[in-house]
């Protein structure tokens, strides 16, 4: 089915996990000159992250077209307070109603809303985990070891609006400091959190609000060892770019970091077996032990991470989207006034 209508954002500097995944697609597919549609105008299909305006889905539904949901985090009481039914009710509507074929971009996404809206039939939904573009994002092979003498260079990236997302990595970077260490903490993307002016008042921190893909690429083959802060992540994009530039990544296990992680699971620390983690479990002295061990450990874990460095490329994650793409096909029977459209006085 590539007469799809995919209704790409049209600011390419836009923040957060959907923009960035939908530039990639594009990307992707544009590289593969892959057809799509621009338009609702002839087309066979739709497909969108989250959620998108009932009027064209129900529009393409109407002439028999299929509709493709991909979703990755919902709305929940614990983060989101009684708003989240509010939140969620497009999401909801779409998924229950009128989403012939779902795709979730990790596991834990499809417990989060199995949990919340309800199972679909295997039949009816794929999981196809996010990728990085292995020709921005690429491992640093020389930088295999910290010496005692050496600057432990942790980084960061993001869009910083939350206070899971740094204040307990500055809490453990704190205990770090008590101890001696000596590193510095570059965070590469706005930082918003309440707690701004002390985190940027540290003087081991480094902020600069870039969002080019170069830039972050760069700065992270520089440096030694990933650190990732957030609660319930579905699939983050940052972690798959510091996995394809070879990093350990240290961070919570929360939502899908142990599925994304896997073959450094050890650097997660430990939060709650709940599907839907609340922040007050998240322990700063926990991330603070995954950190040493990462240091006091770094050339085992740098080599296992560059084996790990193609493990989420750009190319396996289109090619799962196209396969969709491909195989699901409009039901023209659906369509009314089809055939007086073409046999007039039928």
């Amino acid at each position: 089915m590539n007469n799809i209508y995919i209704p790409f954002p049209t600011e390419q500097n836009s923040i957060g996990g959907p923009q960035t995944f939908m530039r990639n697609l594009q990307k992707g597919l544009n590289k593969l000159d892959y057809h799509y549609n621009s338009s609702t105008n002839n087309a066979d299909g739709m497909f969108f992250p989250i959620s998108a305006d009932l009027k064209k889905i129900k529009s393409i539904k109407k002439q028999g077209g299929k509709i493709i949901q991909r979703l990755d985090g919902i709305f929940y009481p614990s983060k989101h307070g009684k708003k989240f039914i509010k939140q969620n009710k497009s999401i909801k509507k779409i998924y229950c109603d009128l989403a012939d074929y779902i795709i979730f971009q990790s596991d834990y996404s499809k417990q989060q809303v199995f949990t919340m809206f309800g199972e679909k039939d295997t039949a009816d939904y794929s999981l196809i985990c996010n990728g990085a573009d292995t020709d921005i994002f690429f491992p640093d092979q020389n930088l295999s070891s910290i010496e005692r003498s050496d600057i432990i260079k942790f980084i960061t990236t993001g869009n910083f609006r939350n206070p899971d997302m740094l204040d307990p990595v500055i809490t453990a970077m704190d205990m770090l400091k008590t101890k001696g260490y000596n590193f510095e903490l570059e965070v590469i993307g706005p930082i918003t959190t309440p707690a701004r002016d002390y985190i940027l008042a540290k003087e081991y921190i480094k902020n600069y609000k870039t969002t080019s893909q170069n830039t972050i690429a760069e700065a992270l083959r520089k440096s030694h060892i990933y650190i990732y802060s957030h609660l319930n992540p579905p699939c983050p994009n940052s972690v798959i770019e510091a996995i394809a530039s070879g990093l350990p990544v240290v961070g919570f296990d929360s939502g899908s970091m142990r599925e994304l992680c896997h073959f450094n699971s050890d650097l997660l620390a430990y939060v709650s077996d709940e599907i839907f983690q609340k922040y007050q479990d998240f322990e700063p002295v926990k991330l603070f032990d995954k950190l040493e061990l990462a240091i006091n450990n770094f050339s085992s874990y740098k080599t296992i991470a560059i084996a790990h460095c193609q493990e989420y490329t750009l190319e396996k994650c289109i090619a799962g989207y196209i396969k969709i793409f491909d195989s699901i096909q409009p039901d023209f029977t659906l369509k009314p006034g089809f055939f007086r459209k073409f046999f007039p006085g039928k």
